[in-house]
Formats: structure tokens, sequence, C-alpha cells
């Protein structure tokens, strides 16, 4: 997400900063992720389809530590739901995605268990932003208790942003914020560190 990186870089100093950030990454996520996790979740059982849209996702991702982290997240889940819930359609992706990207395969996983389509929607923007409150507590920026309040607040952006951008296709989905992407790209580059995206 690049807090950490926003963070060194005096992009966040105070409570103020923190929650535009996290907006901004919701915005970032949902205008890139928000199309491909609802096109694989609509094609959920077409293996071939959920392939090249994996592969699309991944020449989109100019930012390689980006890249590697929604990587690295899709296939510890993928991993994990084929183990859990032993679903045929699930197992075929663990052999058939070449880069496993996080939107394509949360958007997947949702349409094999048959989740309902806003649910799915609001779960995948919620995560991202308990997860950027939780590198925010981890980095000390806020206490827990505030964290989980800046969550909830956020639920009444989240619905907001979802219906904006769950009309965009995946040829349109686009990151809205280039800040915030040479921001986490430079998360490489940071002297001390304390997460490995």
């Amino acid at each position: 997400m690049g807090l950490e990186s926003a963070v060194q870089h005096h992009w966040v100093q105070s409570k103020g900063d923190l929650i535009n950030f996290c907006i901004s990454v919701l915005e970032n996520a949902g205008s890139l992720g928000i199309p491909f996790v609802q096109e694989s979740f609509k094609n959920y059982a077409d293996v071939k389809h959920l392939s090249r849209l994996d592969q699309l996702l991944h020449a989109c991702s100019a930012n390689h530590v980006a890249c590697r982290a929604s990587t690295k997240q899709g296939k510890a889940m993928l991993e994990t739901a084929s183990r859990v819930f032993m679903d045929q359609n699930i197992s075929k992706l663990l052999s058939s995605l070449s880069h496993c990207h996080h939107a394509v395969v949360f958007g997947a996983i949702c349409g094999c268990l048959g989740i309902a389509e806003e649910i799915m929607l609001a779960t995948y923007m919620s995560g991202l932003a308990r997860t950027v409150m939780a590198s925010a507590v981890r980095l000390d920026k806020v206490g827990p208790i505030e964290a989980q309040k800046i969550v909830a607040s956020l639920q009444k952006v989240i619905p907001e942003i979802i219906h904006r951008l769950k009309i965009r296709t995946t040829q349109e989905a686009c990151i809205t914020y280039p800040v915030l992407d040479i921001l986490q790209n430079c998360h490489d580059r940071l002297f001390c560190k304390l997460f490995n995206s």
C-alpha cells in the first residue's frame, strides 16, 4: 500500500494525512482492482479467461512493489482457499494462473463460493482499508482503537467508491493517484523498513 514509504517521505504526518492517504489508496485500488475483481467474479469457472485477466493485470502493473505484493498475496490466498474449500474451480486456478494477482484470485474465489457481488466488492475494499490501518498501527501512527474508528468511518466512503467505479471495464482500469504509486515504488529504496511489500 505504500504507507511506510509515505511516512518516511513525510507524506503522512498527521491523522488527517493518514485518512487522506487511506482514501487515496482505496481510490487507486478501486479504479484498478474493482474491474478485475468483478470480471473474475463473473467468469470464475472460465479458467482461460481468468488466466488472460491475470496476464492483463500483470501488464497493467507498472509498479514493481505493488505487483510483487499483489502476486504474493494472491498466491497465498489461492493456496489457502484450495486447501480450505476443496473446490474444483479453485484448485484448477493453482496451475492455470501464471501470476495469481490478488484482485483476480479474490474475485474468482468469491464467485466459486457464491458470495453476492455487492458483499464481495465491499469486502474487497474494506479489507484494503483494514490493511492500511493495520500497517499504521504497526508503524505507530495511530493506536488500535483509533485505527478501528478510522476503518469504521471509511465504511461511509467505500460504497460511493464502489458505485462510481464498478461500471469500469478491465480495459478502463487504471490508477488515479500516481503519487501513491511513486511512493510505493520507493519502498525498496528505504534505508530502514518494517515491511517487505
